[in-house]
């Protein structure tokens, strides 16, 4: 009973969290099937992204929820997405900084306590295929890729636009469209909805939530985006690995607090 009541209080802090920001906004309502045409164009003309996201979530087999406060600086190229994460993880009360670093073949990843940050440590350079992609897999709900390296993440919804709730509302002072998706329950997936946040000037996603519980269990994501700078002209040399790279983790945590 504490379990389920501890659980209940931290979702209920989430929900206020994005739910508080929310004012209705006036307008009219766009049609469903133009608005998700909008959104896809927008997102594939993103090419190099830096945004700073504040991601909360729980998972079916954990109790406590996780946060995370993340830059991010993304490049893509074809069928490959290279990035650069700075982010600071909060779980039972412990804070680490985490740099991840992806360059399409390797994968570089350290985790440093915040009271440690001026410890020498060697990250780990990771090359073999298998792994590179479990450890990417690892933090890419940090990455956009729902959106970012999906091919019209919004048209496979055009056969149910008319099923589509919309809104427009207003997300931090910003004006935003609020989709929302709901599914049908399956086998012992139940109350399953999603929520995606589109500002109105570009298009382009701001926050996401999902929802669902499976058994006797919840599981609850919800992050927002801020864009730090659209389409900078950012050198691909950036995201390569060095052989023997070594990562200066105070002056990037002090560097992205800033941000």
């Amino acid at each position: 009973m504490l379990k389920i009541t501890k659980f209940r209080l931290l979702f209920c802090v989430a929900a206020v969290l994005f739910s508080s920001n929310l004012i209705t906004a006036q307008g009219s309502t766009p049609e469903p099937k133009e608005l998700l045409k909008k959104i896809d164009h927008a997102i594939e003309n993103l090419h190099t992204v830096v945004y700073k996201m504040h991601h909360r979530n729980k998972f079916l087999s954990r109790r406590d929820t996780i946060s995370i406060t993340t830059v991010c600086s993304l490049y893509v190229n074809g069928n490959k997405m290279y990035n650069i994460v700075d982010g600071v993880f909060t779980e039972l009360g412990t804070s680490t900084y985490g740099f991840r670093k992806y360059d399409g073949k390797k994968c570089l990843w350290m985790n440093w306590k915040i009271d440690s940050l001026d410890v020498n440590n060697k990250p780990d350079v990771i090359s073999k295929k298998h792994k590179v992609e479990a450890v990417v897999e690892n933090y890419k709900s940090l990455l956009l890729s729902q959106y970012i390296m999906q091919k019209q993440p919004f048209g496979k919804y055009d056969a149910m636009a008319g099923n589509i709730g919309i809104e427009e509302k207003e997300l931090n002072n910003v004006p935003v469209y609020v989709l929302t998706f709901k599914f049908k329950d399956h086998e012992d997936i139940r109350d399953n909805v999603e929520k995606h946040y589109i500002r109105k000037s570009d298009y382009l996603p701001v926050a996401y939530y999902s929802f669902l519980r499976w058994e006797n269990m919840e599981q609850y994501i919800y992050y927002e985006v801020e864009y730090i700078a659209i389409n900078p002209n950012i050198n691909v040399s950036q995201f390569t690995i060095q052989k023997n790279e070594t990562v200066n983790a105070r002056e990037r945590y002090t560097l992205m607090m800033q941000q």
